[in-house]
């Protein structure tokens, strides 16, 4: 079977059951001035990333952190390494995504379909939907949660899309979609969207759960999508991407990856992250590209010669340039210049990266499970400055004031030594 067509945490099963114990002993022992696009506005900017449209000095409400998913928190620099480990919570089982944080909360989903909310001050649990397991369903894996306007956004990979009331886990309203879904739902103002393995792009009325409008695509969609000036971009795992106009459904422009150099037949898993006027994203053969984003032409494209499922994370520090930072199955964090594509440095980490990297002040974080740790590297001097053994898919998050390791069964809450 083709390794691509699997889900990384299938594909990754005999390595993560391996390395499963020694993470549990590992855990135990110890832009510039315009800001991104509000929720709902439609007239954002793509021209720097790591602004949240709901808090945009501190939270990390959806998976990417940002609509445009940057995964990019700018962020003083007492926030970056050294650090200490404040508390560990044990979820017990897989996190394949990061939670979604939101005023001194963690909503936190795992594979066994289980979502829980998590005060950060304590770490006591609010609420968890076990106990209300009849109104949502039988056990799940989940994909990331995204927090919005007072409300919980999950989708189960059975076809459940859910609203929970973020104060109490009470199911607002779900929808069954009708396919598996791998993709994690993006809310913009009063509408949810998300991609189905039935080839749809869905947006939904976040209120109730009605359907506004459905695209359909060629093939799977299995990646995220993305929202910036108006447009949700989504990519298929045909090898396509797609502009599509936020209100209407209408499709803006669509760019088919193996009818252009350097061709292949990959598909997207990674989902699209935009800043710098482009749209970025990787095929799982190891392709990663720039596309304009008012035509989808495509700027520039880099090889890396091996599979790729994590997203890229964009950021602009001070005495960088704006980059774009991406794991591959080479073993190697690749540092691109964002406007050119070309290789500004990369970091051997002595394993397959098989998740998403993220950006916390001056300081990009990514694991291997191969390696059983998740590590930080300093982006001015490309050293590694921070190690924990416990791997994740996405390994760091922050609300600004601490910082937080998604390991494989584990939470971290990490502060500045």
């Amino acid at each position: 079977m083709n390794l691509r067509t699997i889900a990384p945490s299938r594909q990754l099963a005999a390595a993560l059951l391996g390395c499963a114990a020694l993470v549990v002993a590992g855990c135990g022992e110890k832009p510039e001035s315009n800001p991104s696009t509000a929720a709902g506005t439609g007239a954002g900017t793509s021209t720097v990333p790591g602004k949240s449209a709901n808090n945009p000095d501190t939270d990390w409400p959806l998976f990417g952190r940002t609509e445009q998913r940057t995964q990019f928190l700018p962020a003083p620099d007492n926030l970056n390494p050294p650090l200490r480990q404040l508390w560990q919570f044990n979820d017990r089982a897989l996190l394949e995504f990061p939670p979604a944080i939101f005023d001194g909360v963690a909503y936190l989903a795992d594979k066994y379909g289980d979502v829980r909310a998590i005060r950060l001050s304590d770490q006591k649990v609010l609420w968890d939907i076990q106990k209300q397991r009849r109104n949502v369903g039988p056990p799940s894996d989940v994909t990331a949660p995204t927090y919005s306007d007072g409300r919980v956004y999950v989708a189960f990979e059975n076809g459940t899309l859910a609203a929970l009331d973020a104060a109490s886990g009470k199911v607002d309203w779900k929808r069954d979609i009708h396919s598996q879904l791998q993709s994690s739902p993006l809310v913009v103002g009063k509408t949810v969207y998300i991609g189905s393995d039935k080839t749809n792009l869905y947006a939904l009325d976040a209120n109730d759960g009605k359907v506004r409008w459905a695209f359909n695509s060629p093939n799977p969609i299995k990646a995220s999508p993305s929202f910036d000036r108006g447009s949700v971009f989504v990519a298929d795992y045909g090898g396509g991407m797609f502009a599509i106009d936020a209100k209407t459904g209408r499709l803006r422009w669509r760019t088919n990856t193996t009818k252009i150099a350097p061709f292949g037949d990959g598909g997207f898993y990674s989902s699209p992250a935009i800043a710098f006027e482009n749209v970025y994203a990787a095929r799982d053969d190891g392709t990663v590209y720039a596309f304009d984003e008012r035509t989808g032409r495509k700027v520039w494209s880099y090889e890396t010669g091996q599979d790729i499922y994590g997203s890229p994370a964009l950021a602009k520090v001070p005495g960088t340039e704006p980059t774009v930072y991406i794991g591959s199955y080479d073993n190697n964090l690749y540092a691109l210049n964002a406007k050119s594509g070309k290789k500004e440095w990369s970091f051997d980490v002595g394993g397959q990266i098989p998740g998403t990297a993220t950006v916390v002040g001056h300081t990009v974080y990514t694991s291997s499970f191969e390696t059983q740790k998740s590590i930080g590297i300093d982006l001015h001097s490309h050293e590694q400055t921070f190690e924990i053994p416990s791997p994740g898919y996405t390994p760091m998050v922050s609300d600004g004031r601490n910082l937080y390791v998604v390991g494989y069964f584990t939470l971290h809450a990490m502060t500045p030594k």
